[in-house]
């Protein structure tokens, strides 16, 4: 029997690294449907990191037990078997410009074990050199559309959207996931702000709002990640 031929690595181009993107890609993410959105962890550019963000990502212990040769512990391996196993049918990699060519090997070599849906999402106008370079070795698809995209990270269970202009209202995404806005840009080249709302008086006058107790005492509030 011919061995399957996976579908062709869909790269999309998030130019402007909006949220509403990285959103989209987490609310898909529903191993029980077959589906895995992997958010890479920072500060790590190993490829063992990256099996380990994977099998957090599956819901599985990253650790595996037992005692392995440095640097030699199985973890593709396990990743390898559980998505075989649940089945998982799609894979969607967030801040795939931060990955190195090795580490888009070790997914393209995923993609071609398992057959899995490779999406990887590029939050930058153009292809790093080093992900252009990894996918010379197999067929993939560039899109830059949100609706294309978001068809890649649900298949062919996405849900009915809204429309476009929707989606791309910036007090929308503010105001329904506050969270994940801290999250999602971790590496962008300017961080989120808010924009502060004048409040009105009774008698019709503007005034700003009382500062906050933080700001009062001179300190800027916390924010993570750091």
């Amino acid at each position: 029997m011919p061995p399957v031929v996976p579908p062709s690595v869909a790269v999309v181009i998030d130019a402007g690294d909006d949220a509403v993107h990285t959103h989209t890609a987490l609310a898909a993410h529903h191993p029980p449907s077959g589906r895995i959105t992997l958010h890479p962890g920072p500060g790590t550019t190993s490829e063992t990191g990256l099996a380990h963000d994977l099998l957090a990502a599956l819901g599985k212990p990253p650790l595996l037990p037992g005692g392995f040769p440095a640097g030699r512990q199985p973890a593709w391996e396990a990743a390898t078997a559980w998505i075989t196993a649940l089945p998982v049918t799609r894979l969607t990699v967030l801040r795939a410009h931060r990955l190195t060519a090795r580490r888009t090997m070790r997914l393209l070599q995923l993609r071609a074990l398992t057959g899995i849906h490779l999406t990887l999402v590029c939050h930058r106008p153009h292809l790093p050199a080093a992900l252009h370079q990894a996918l010379q070795t197999a067929d993939y698809c560039v899109t830059a559309d949100f609706q294309a995209a978001r068809r890649h990270y649900y298949g062919t269970t996405a849900p009915v959207s809204q429309s476009v202009d929707a989606h791309a209202r910036p007090a929308d995404r503010w105001l329904t996931l506050p969270v994940l806005d801290r999250l999602v840009s971790y590496d962008s080249p300017a961080p989120c702000t808010a924009r502060a709302r004048r409040q009105r008086s009774p008698s019709g006058t503007a005034r700003h709002p009382h500062p906050s107790p933080s700001r009062q005492s001179g300190k800027s509030p916390a924010v993570w990640p750091p």
